[in-house]
């Protein structure tokens, strides 16, 4: 969810997916990884670190690649786009070598029972940290001027500016947010998994096809997507394989394109 509601703010202000989003999610695993395992720097702590560094590059990315490129073709922004993708791979590879790494925290191996159940701790804390984030992105867009001003631009760059919405403020601000919800998402997932360069090419994946199953451009749209995304993958692996799963993803988005092509939660005009 919070890939695909990133992805969506960009995507609806440029009118191009930024194909980094997946890669920025990698660099928040690895940031976390050397601020909590080398460093010894507490997770939550890590947490909030790696949110703002990311809001930073967002703001970099935005102000060197994409802003000088505003009133360019977008198939100019679809190859910088790839090429910011290649470039954080390929540093990734030569920073911190191949090899995947772990992070081990003091709840990275609890686990909850409740009845004949178990939980694993840190994927309470991944759902949990999820649901506290959009929660603050609802707030933030829909009880804020400036956020109005964000989701307004999002769903219609032209109309904002007739509104006199300052769209190059916005625009820097979307890739602020949606590069640091990468960030957290990165964080909070970094200690289930190996962290290693090519882990962002999936969620992804994923995250592109929640944004489309939602509606371009519709936050509440990506959070749907999402949710819609996560529990399909999570029935086809426990119930048929996981190498299998994102047949179903991509099935049940082909159905959704071919009756309702704008997305679930897109107004047609």
């Amino acid at each position: 969810m919070l890939l695909a509601s990133g992805l969506t703010l960009v995507l609806g202000i440029l009118g191009v997916p930024n194909f980094a989003q997946g890669h920025l999610y990698m660099l928040g695993a690895y940031l976390c990884y050397y601020l909590v395992m080398p460093y010894a720097i507490n997770y939550w702590l890590s947490l909030i670190l790696v949110t703002i560094a990311l809001g930073l590059m967002g703001l970099i990315i935005e102000r060197l690649i994409f802003r000088p490129m505003r009133d360019a073709p977008e198939v100019n922004l679809f190859v910088a786009a790839l090429g910011l993708l290649m470039v954080l791979e390929g540093g990734a590879l030569y920073l911190f070598g191949p090899r995947s790494k772990y992070i081990v925290t003091s709840f990275s191996r609890e686990v909850i029972e409740v009845a004949d159940l178990a939980f694993p701790v840190q994927r309470l804390i991944v759902i949990g940290g999820t649901i506290i984030v959009m929660i603050c992105l609802w707030l933030f867009t829909k009880k804020t001027t400036l956020g109005a001003a964000l989701e307004a631009t999002a769903q219609n760059r032209q109309g904002a500016m007739l509104c006199g919405i300052k769209v190059r403020t916005i625009t820097a601000m979307a890739f602020a947010i949606g590069t640091a919800l990468a960030g957290v998402a990165g964080v909070l997932v970094a200690p289930s998994l190996q962290v290693n360069p090519h882990m962002g090419l999936g969620p992804l994946l994923i995250a592109f096809a929640a944004v489309i199953f939602g509606g371009l451009g519709s936050v509440p749209g990506a959070v749907l997507g999402g949710f819609v995304m996560a529990i399909v993958e999570s029935l086809a692996s426990g119930y048929i394989s996981a190498k299998y799963s994102w047949v179903f993803i991509f099935l049940i988005l082909i159905m959704v394109m071919m009756f309702r092509p704008a997305g679930l939660l897109r107004r047609t005009a």
